[in-house]
């Protein structure tokens, strides 16, 4: 009872504490906002790769597989803190925001404490996880002056909500390969106002116009990894030189959308009060959007638990996918990559503070999604940081701390320019599911 009371506050928390996001996103207008990727902690900050990682104590949310590999509870939370300068051939703006970018938990449905009491190595293993984060977000606000033949006039464009993922992962492991499935639902809003005034005209007129889009459907991603143990010294897995092979495919799917719009024109006589017309009223009318095949390949290498290196290939074919009513900008096909390394200097787990944190870089690239002009969205950084782990009985408390220096640019339109630091708590806890020998 006491664990699914821990499942139900989770969830609980979960709900309450994924807001919406407060940095300024100006591409947000276009498709179904600006993207959030669900990189785990370890991929933060090794250049966002580590689709093909393996831990016993930790879940890789890259790829769903890895739940088979996982042979104690994690549960994870994660904050974000941004700073960032936007510049177009006009402006610069400075922005600085923080939010919640995920919470999940992994779950193995057998308990490696059993393993060693029963003096037996399991060859087959199951898990579970939870897991809930940002999927796409809206948040920008606008003002611009303008003179047309009727006069000076101010437009105000404003977007704000954005779309959510909760997902359910299952995964089966037989000796050394795994395969896995997540199941997400996705569910959110996005809204867009546009306001425009006539600054200088007698009688004032203004036009409001607000749209708002409620978005609720299915995605499935499928998983599959395999370790190859190169070399097993003293018949320990820890001395080991090893090769792991992942795979991650994201199957179509449409999401249903209900939008409600309000357009209206307002003409202000000032003491004489408010003339109001209604321009458009529409209601719970229905379309669809798609989410697009996604394909990411990865491999690792891992040096005796000591130190390891990653890369890992991506594609999403979004120039394929149906857009929903209304929405902007063009969609094109993305393609990344992501390349990281490791390095941990005692692997054992209680020595020294620096000696037993394993610290971590990476660089990215990737470019599409969004096109304007021939132009496709680039994104590219740096990552660097580390994990600290701190062991009390039975469980385990790692902090993870990472940074990004990067760059998101849609040549000859925008450009962003950000320092990005990521935090995440780990709790490890290794009593789920053990077999009392004594009451």
């Amino acid at each position: 009872m006491n664990k699914l009371i821990k499942i139900y506050l989770f969830i609980l928390i979960a709900d309450q504490c994924l807001g919406q996001t407060n940095e300024f996103l100006p591409l947000s207008r276009f498709g179904i906002g600006t993207l959030n990727r669900s990189w785990s902690p370890f991929s933060q900050a090794t250049g966002h790769s580590g689709l093909a990682y393996i831990s016993s104590e930790e879940y890789n949310s890259l790829n769903p597989a890895s739940l088979g590999f996982l042979r104690i509870t994690d549960v994870e939370i994660g904050y974000n803190f941004k700073l960032k300068k936007v510049t177009d051939d006009k402006s610069i703006l400075n922005d600085r925001s923080g939010t919640l970018s995920y919470i999940q938990i992994g779950i193995p449905l057998r308990n490696s404490i059993n393993e060693i009491l029963e003096r037996r190595e399991y060859k087959h293993n199951y898990a579970i996880s939870l897991g809930l984060q940002p999927f796409s977000s809206a948040s920008y606000s606008f003002a611009i002056l303008d003179s047309t033949e009727y006069g000076k006039d101010v437009r105000y464009l404003n977007g704000s909500g954005g779309l959510n993922q909760f997902q359910l992962g299952f995964a089966y492991r037989v000796n050394h390969f795994s395969a896995g499935i997540n199941m997400s639902y996705i569910f959110g809003n996005l809204k867009y106002e546009q306001s425009y005034y006539i600054i200088d005209k007698v009688p004032r007129n203004n036009s409001i116009l607000t749209d708002q889009y409620f978005g609720s459907g299915f995605n499935a991603q499928l998983g599959l990894l395999y370790e190859q143990i190169i070399d097993r010294k003293e018949n320990n897995k820890n001395k080991s030189r090893k090769l792991s092979y992942g795979l991650t495919l994201g199957i179509p799917s449409n999401i249903r959308y209900f939008s409600n719009s309000f357009h209206r024109s307002e003409i202000d006589f000032s003491t004489l009060g408010k003339v109001i017309d209604t321009i458009l009223y529409t209601s719970d009318i229905r379309s669809y959007g798609q989410l697009p095949l996604k394909i990411i390949l990865g491999i690792a290498y891992n040096h005796k638990e000591k130190s390891g290196i990653q890369l890992d290939l991506g594609f999403e074919n979004w120039s394929s996918t149906k857009a929903f009513a209304d929405q902007k900008g063009q969609l094109v096909n993305e393609s990344y990559l992501s390349l990281g390394a490791w390095l941990r200097p005692d692997n054992s787990g209680y020595g020294r503070l620096f000696k037993r944190s394993q610290y971590r870089i990476g660089v990215f690239y990737d470019k599409g999604y969004l096109e304007r002009n021939n132009e496709k969205l680039i994104n590219y950084g740096l990552t660097f940081g580390l994990g600290t782990g701190f062991n009390f009985q039975r469980q385990i408390c790692v902090v993870n701390l990472g940074f990004e220096l990067g760059i998101s640019e849609l040549p000859n339109t925008l450009k962003e320019e950000y320092f990005k630091i990521n935090l995440g708590l780990r709790l490890n806890d290794n009593e789920w599911f053990l077999k009392r020998r004594y009451n």
